[in-house]
């Protein structure tokens, strides 16, 4: 090839690499002034019409750009919706937004934001136009799949779609319950109080949240107050909140497994936080399952966990703390529940192998709290006969009581006399419930043991003055509260003391009653369980107070016992508490 062609051929070359530096910078410029208007637009321009304007000038230069088109059907949708009202005019805003939407997302196909927006312009359109035949659902669909369950599209997508129930085909409807059920399991309680919001306004079908809501106690939890405070089904409310609570009592069981891994190997701490969080479940419990008619929980398995826990929780204080008193709580919770013999002498054995009790009962009186506490471990393994000798013991010697411990000597004094009844010697069991009584002479449960001693021998005239005394104890039969003012959810708690009978329980309360106003749905707990809760109505008219009286059946405890009113969905005043013993 001559060399005045090579020349002329480099010479080609170089102006054609030129010419497409320059094209290519033509185009970076282009391109940059494009995102310069569109951020111009989409951040400092409020007025729409202004914002059109420029993003179109944006397009003008660079006709390519997804988000422009995107920032162009945001802008006609605005306006449509502003312009509702002029039918004509809100549908052409409408469709320009849907045609700018669409040129997105062929640009950017994979823009779960351009599905959504366009998802919306769809709907909105159908509203406007019978005859519209575009479906929005499938570009809903594809926002929320394209998104992820963790986005915030997928959750409006799923709120949109029950807001539409009753219009949704049944493969949406599947869709719904999928995406929802996807939100619930994160435990968000704002999104999850929404989700309930727009299902009561939009559904109120209780099949359709039983299929939605994950298995969760916290969800139940939730669900059962929101059906409370919307004066909802009552029924579903006990349901739900019987199913919470043997989810707690199958994450108890679980967590105490652990924990006695974890005791095994020495891992004492973990051990302990295991114990302890499977306690605060079941502590949770309130056998709601009693009102439903429905056993989904073993109440002697409950009791067995509950034993165990506190049984463990004292074994891993000991080890830790080689102190009985650090785990006395917990062993004196463990034995008031149980009465096997067997168990509380193994109980025994594992204390008394490590140094916890002494070997000899009674030999000294300097320590009355582990005294008291052997004496009780002794009584729960029927060892009547052991302390009886204690308590001869205690009459030959001089015991000096300091103040702190009064309270266990007491009880010890008390174990010796239950100790005499349960032989059948009821005088010696008197002599001893009376000194015990000069230590504390107004101890119910010591003048219903001398009751029963009077009782057994037949002098009615001890037992009348014994009665009277009670009577002075007991807490009267009538308590008025001067109208206590309760708000909804308000919890109310009243201590009444009483002496272990079965007796009627008497709730006296009243409501303002109006038009709209549903009854209360009342809730009442007693010494830990729910007795009763339903909805309560009046007799009188609308606009008229009328005093309701609750009547309620209830095994009573000796001492205090524990009562506890919760107004569930409105406002009430609790007037009295008047109570009557079964056999008056």
């Amino acid at each position: 090839m001559p060399r005045e062609d090579r020349k002329e051929k480099m010479k080609v070359k170089r102006l054609l690499l030129l010419v497409a530096i320059a094209a290519v910078a033509v185009v970076n410029v282009l391109i940059y002034w494009n995102m310069h208007l569109y951020y111009r637009a989409e951040e400092k321009i409020e007025d729409l019409e202004q914002k059109i304007k420029i993003l179109e000038s944006a397009n003008v230069l660079y006709p390519s750009n997804d988000r422009v088109y995107h920032e162009l059907g945001k802008s006609y949708f605005d306006l449509g919706l502003q312009n509702l009202q002029d039918e004509n005019l809100g549908k052409s805003y409408l469709q320009e937004s849907i045609q700018h939407f669409n040129r997105s997302l062929r640009i950017n196909p994979a823009s779960y934001f351009g599905h959504f927006n366009l998802a919306q312009s769809l709907l909105y359109m159908s509203y406007l136009s019978s005859d519209f035949e575009d479906n929005p659902y499938e570009e809903y669909k594809k926002a929320a799949l394209l998104a992820g369950h963790n986005s915030q599209i997928y959750y409006e997508v799923g709120k949109i779609f029950l807001s539409l129930w009753p219009k949704l085909r049944e493969e949406d409807r599947d869709f719904t319950r999928e995406t929802l059920m996807k939100i619930l399991e994160r435990k968000d309680p704002q999104k999850v109080q929404a989700i309930m919001h727009i299902w009561e306004m939009n559904v109120s079908d209780y099949k359709v949240m039983d299929e939605m809501l994950p298995e969760d106690a916290s969800i139940y939890r939730m669900y059962a107050q929101f059906l409370g405070e919307k004066s909802l089904s009552s029924e579903e409310r006990q349901r739900y909140l019987a199913k919470a609570e043997r989810l707690e009592f199958e994450r108890a069981k679980d967590e105490y497994i652990s924990g006695e891994r974890d005791f095994q190997y020495y891992r004492l701490k973990e051990a302990s936080r295991n114990f302890l969080s499977s306690l605060r479940r079941l502590e949770r419990i309130d056998f709601y399952q009693n009102l439903v008619g429905q056993e989904w929980m073993n109440t002697e398995e409950f009791l067995e966990l509950k034993k165990s826990v506190y049984l463990s929780l004292a074994k891993c204080y000991l080890e830790e703390e080689q102190e009985v008193k650090q785990a006395e709580a917990y062993l004196l919770s463990y034995l008031a529940l149980e009465d096997e013999v067997a168990e509380i002498g193994e109980l025994d054995s594992f204390l008394r192998s490590r140094g916890h009790i002494k070997e000899r009962f009674g030999d000294r009186f300097d320590d009355l709290g582990n005294l008291f506490f052997q004496t009780l471990l002794y009584f729960k393994q029927n060892r009547y006969r052991d302390i009886m000798k204690l308590g001869r013991l205690l009459e030959q010697s001089f015991v000096v009581v300091p103040e702190g411990e009064k309270d266990e000597y007491l009880k010890v004094l008390q174990l010796v006399g239950d100790s005499y009844q349960k032989m059948d010697y009821m005088y010696d069991a008197g002599d001893f419930y009376r000194k015990a009584l000069e230590i504390d002479p107004d101890n119910l449960e010591i003048l219903l043991r001398i009751r029963q001693n009077y009782d057994r021998l037949n002098e009615e005239e001890k037992i009348q003055e014994i009665d009277k005394k009670m009577k002075n104890l007991l807490s009267p039969g009538k308590i008025e509260l001067k109208k206590r003012e309760m708000s909804k959810g308000q919890r109310f708690s009243q201590k009444i003391i009483l002496d272990g009978s079965e007796v009627n329980l008497n709730l006296s309360m009243n409501w303002e009653e109006k038009e709209i106003s549903p009854a209360p749905l009342i809730a009442v707990f007693f010494n830990g369980r729910v007795v009763w809760e339903n909805y309560i109505t009046q007799d009188g008219g609308k606009g008229q107070e009328a005093e309701v009286v609750l009547t309620l059946h209830v095994k009573s405890k000796v001492g205090e016992n524990d009562l506890e009113v919760i107004p569930l969905n409105r406002a009430i005043e609790l007037c009295r508490i008047a109570y009557r013993r079964m056999n008056q």
